[in-house]
This record gives C-alpha cells, structure tokens and sequence, in this order.
C-alpha cells in the first residue's frame, strides 16, 4: 500500500478538521455571547430593569431568536449581566496604597465614580426595588450588595491601616466610605449639580481624608467624639 493510500485509511477524509470547526465554533458562541452581555449593560444602564429583551437584541444587533439561543430567559440575561458589571469593579481597583494614601484613595474613587456611571441605572434600582425582585434578579441584588459591603469594608481598612490605625475601624467610618462609593453619590452630584465622576471623586476623597482624620483623634480620645 503507498503512503498516500496509508494516509487515507488512517484518516478518513473530512474527520481531521472537525476539531478546528468545533474551536470556530465555541469561539464564536461566546463572542456572540459576550456581545449580547455587553449590549445588555449598556440597555441596563440607561433604561434599568424596565429594559425589555428587544432591546438588547438591538443594542447587540441580533434577532430576539439569537439573545435566547444564548440566555434562558430575560431575567437570567440580566443576572448575567449584572454580575459582570461587578466584576468590572475589582479589575478597575488599584492595589494597596502604599505610602501615598491620598493619590491612591483619589484613584480608587475615580475607578469607582467611573464604573458606577457607566453601570448606571440598574444599580441603585437593585438597592431601591431588591425586596420585591425574586428568582436570579434577587439573587443578583443581593450579590450587589455583598459585594458592595465587602468593597467598603476593604477599602476603609487599608484607610485606616495606611494612616497608622490600630484595631477595627469604627463603623461610622465604613458608613462614610460606603456613601462616598455609591452609586446614589455619583447620580445625587451627577444628575443634580452637573458633576463629572472624576468631579465627584475629587469630592469624596476629600471628605473621606477629614472623616479618617476624625475617626483617627476620636480612636486617641474618646471624648473627641462625645
């Protein structure tokens, strides 16, 4: 038998690309995918959860048929959605501070301003509408708000441990922090006053630097605070 005839029966013609078509395939599944999540945050935070699945199906210029081939039903397209809108915050979060508290407390609010612009309406109608959302829409709220939480405390430790405080910050101090990350911040000074996100950060951070300055002299003395 030639090679060639060895190389026929070996491979039988048309099963060696299979494979390759397969990866093509997948890859552009999760493209389309990927563009369907995108116009959806983008549908989210303009129009919030009154956004409809036709209109991401034309923000991501595809059919309705396509945005279900990819999602099970609205509110699991949303979920999804909402939950990679989070994930944009720890990826946008510098690293610690350092030895310049200021300049890193000023880039971790401007990331924040940033992101909660660009999520937009979606998220302070998590916090407004969660206890009458259920199933995967609930589930996400409540990541939300998890992870919001987490984001604060984190944040107001490394505040509190770069300025040479010792034990758990107080409380009101993780409050103060959590406002001045907010989304309802950057809407109130956004919408209402004409500010920029970076505008805003530039507030926050300053409030912030007095309320840690506070919380500092009252931790010393007690009495500061009474």
């Amino acid at each position: 038998m030639s090679d060639k005839a060895s190389r026929y029966n070996a491979a039988p013609m048309g099963t060696q690309p299979a494979p390759a078509a397969a990866s093509l395939a997948d890859e552009q599944r999760d493209l389309a995918r990927r563009r369907i999540v995108r116009a959806a945050r983008r549908a989210l935070a303009e129009r919030g959860l009154a956004t409809t699945v036709d209109d991401v199906a034309e923000a991501a210029g595809v059919s309705r048929r396509t945005v279900f081939r990819h999602f099970a039903t609205r509110e699991n397209l949303f979920a999804v959605a909402i939950r990679d809108g989070l994930r944009t915050y720890g990826e946008h979060i510098p690293p610690g501070p350092g030895d310049d508290l200021a300049t890193w407390l000023l880039d971790v609010l401007r990331a924040a301003h940033r992101l909660n612009a660009r999520n937009g309406r979606v998220y302070w109608e998590l916090s407004v509408l969660e206890p009458e959302l259920s199933g995967e829409l609930a589930a996400a709220a409540a990541e939300r708000r998890r992870a919001r939480r987490r984001f604060a405390e984190g944040v107001t430790r490394l505040m509190w441990r770069a300025r040479g405080g010792t034990g758990p910050p107080p409380a009101w101090l993780t409050d103060a922090v959590a406002v001045h990350l907010s989304g309802f911040t950057t809407q109130s000074l956004g919408g209402d006053f004409g500010r920029s996100p970076d505008d805003v950060a530039r507030v926050s951070a300053r409030v912030l630097d007095a309320a840690l300055t506070a919380a500092l002299r009252e931790r010393a003395d007690p009495g500061v605070g009474t």
